[in-house]
């Protein structure tokens, strides 16, 4: 499984690692050091350890390790502080104090003061700086600092969702990035140096293509850590995961669906858990020709045997999805009218919407005909799987589907102006890959037409990549991030979900449910729908 852009995720979106310590307290847990390594894989190199800059899943942990934010969610489902160790909200909304930890430090002896968290802000919302996304700081007017250890936000307009993106956001050391120019930003050179980093642990090495080695932050200012090497290994391939968790050589593990029938195999080692996640997989269509048809993009929603890639590639590791709630969450709405897979009303809209059978029995309109070639990762089995059973179903009706696997940052990369990557090239495409959603239902950045690509290769907010437009879409989600009142918020994000399910931006695949081994030497690990425990509460034995 591969998120896209899951790493900012992690830290703008709300999917956040979750702890135990009360909201503004300091943890103080302690136990003996671990000695035992702790070993998780990846299935690539992370593209980018700048923050806010990460386009992978595999981002994640290493961003995870680093970093430390404002704040973040606990398992109680509490704002937990970790650089802040109190914070207030104005009476309307639009102002937000934070006091942080005197003791919080960089990694290199540096205080990490109010000054870095205003250079974040400057940072997060620098049109120059590629950001991935900015959602929240958007919002943002004015940060200012009121002595070292006080900062104070005011917004242009209440944002409900503050602390689920701006407040979780890593902050970034002003004294390092304050050196560099925004093309050498954008050009990696935070990645291409030893990073410094608030977070509970630092990089000590980096093989490219085998491992990304992690040691304890000798600076860390907060609940210390048990474990004391941290190693993400590069294993592109799902079955040799599954055998690496097989003879124990991992400490932590997603169980892949094809290997699901062989988990019981597992229990003298690890401790299965199943958790339904909040991320679900998609077909993002790129509306640049006959795909900005909301007719097409319904017809190829009932050519999309979701059921049947649910039973047969994910063996039942994963429910359908009508939309981009959590299921059983609070914003989840159950009674979504939803499309049942049949290819007869496929075609049946198609050819109402003026598409005729051509040459080769490909469907044509006004002399051109439908083609939508399906992208995916190479290093996903179930997810190159779902791409030929889609491929075959869309084919079936008359629409040419020819897959394409390439490395991700290939498939969500801009390429070149003279061979542009396939979100970029300004044809009708569609990509599969999987999203994760956050604790608060915003998602402004996927569906909301100010986040459209202005241009491939210069920097604006490019999440949008299937380039949807909808004036109601963009009203209700400006109207649902200013409602602080839950059930008036659920009232808004209803209508969106019908909205979803009517123009489809994009087709929703499936929720994906985990079945995660943990080994019986790690310990303190739990996992939520949202996220895990601290990396500081684990420890191996």
């Amino acid at each position: 499984m591969v998120l896209k852009k899951m790493a900012v995720v992690m830290a703008s979106a709300g999917l956040l690692a979750a702890g135990l310590a009360a909201c503004g307290s300091s943890p103080t847990t302690t136990s003996t050091q671990s000695s035992a390594p702790f070993v998780e894989a990846l299935s690539q190199n992370p593209d980018n350890l700048t923050p806010a800059m990460g386009t992978l899943a595999v981002d994640n942990m290493p961003l995870e390790l680093m970093n430390a934010s404002l704040a973040y969610l606990n398992l109680h489902d509490k704002w937990t502080g970790e650089i802040a160790t109190s914070w207030s909200e104005s009476s309307n909304g639009l102002t937000y104090t934070f006091n942080l930890n005197p003791k919080a430090t960089w990694s290199d002896g540096k205080p990490l003061t109010s000054a870095d968290v205003v250079y974040t802000w400057h940072y997060m919302t620098n049109p120059k700086i590629q950001i991935t996304y900015n959602t929240g700081w958007n919002y943002v007017k004015n940060v200012v600092a009121e002595g070292p250890h006080k900062v104070v936000f005011t917004l242009t307009q209440p944002y409900a969702p503050f602390m689920a993106t701006v407040g979780s956001s890593y902050i970034v050391p002003k004294h390092i990035f304050d050196k560099w120019t925004p093309s050498q930003i954008n050009h990696g050179i935070y990645t291409k140096s030893t990073p410094v980093v608030a977070g509970p642990y630092v990089l000590k090495s980096w093989q490219q293509d085998q491992s990304l080695t992690f040691v304890p932050n000798p600076h860390w200012f907060g609940s210390p850590v048990h474990i004391q090497k941290m190693i993400l290994q590069i294993v592109p391939n799902t079955d040799t995961q599954f055998n690496m968790l097989s003879t124990g050589k991992l400490s932590l593990g997603t169980i892949p669906s094809s290997d699901v029938t062989q988990a019981s195999s597992l229990s003298s080692k690890y401790t299965i858990e199943k958790t339904l996640q909040a991320t679900y997989n998609l077909i993002q269509l790129d509306e640049n020709h006959f795909l900005k048809d909301v007719k097409v993009r319904q017809a190829l929603d009932y050519a999309t045997p979701k059921q049947q890639i649910v039973t047969d590639i994910m063996h039942g590791l994963a429910i359908v999805a009508h939309g981009d709630q959590v299921p059983g969450g609070y914003f989840y709405d159950p009674n979504v009218p939803h499309r049942t897979f049949s290819l007869t009303k496929a075609a049946a809209i198609l050819k109402a919407d003026g598409f005729t059978k051509g040459a080769g029995g490909w469907l044509y309109k006004n002399g051109q005909e439908l083609t939508v070639p399906i992208w995916t990762g190479s290093t996903s089995h179930s997810e190159m799987d779902i791409a030929q059973v889609v491929s075959q179903d869309w084919e079936k009706i008359g629409v040419y589907a020819p897959v394409h696997t390439a490395g991700w940052s290939i498939v969500f990369g801009n390429g070149t102006p003279q061979n542009p990557g396939p979100q970029v090239n300004g044809k009708d495409e569609a990509l599969i890959f999987s999203w994760g959603q956050g604790v608060f239902p915003d998602d402004t950045i996927d569906f909301n037409s100010k986040y459209v690509p202005k241009s491939p290769f210069q920097p604006s907010p490019q999440e949008n990549g299937e380039r949807y437009v909808n004036a109601q879409m963009d009203q209700l989600q400006a109207q649902g991030v200013t409602l602080s009142s839950r059930p008036a918020r659920r009232k808004v994000y209803d209508q969106i979900q019908k909205l979803e399910q009517k123009t489809l931006p994009v087709i929703f695949l499936f929720w994906y449910k985990n079945e995660t081994a943990v080994s019986k030497n790690l310990h303190g690990y739990q996992q939520t729908v949202f996220g895990t425990t601290p990396v500081w509460d684990w420890s191996m034995q």
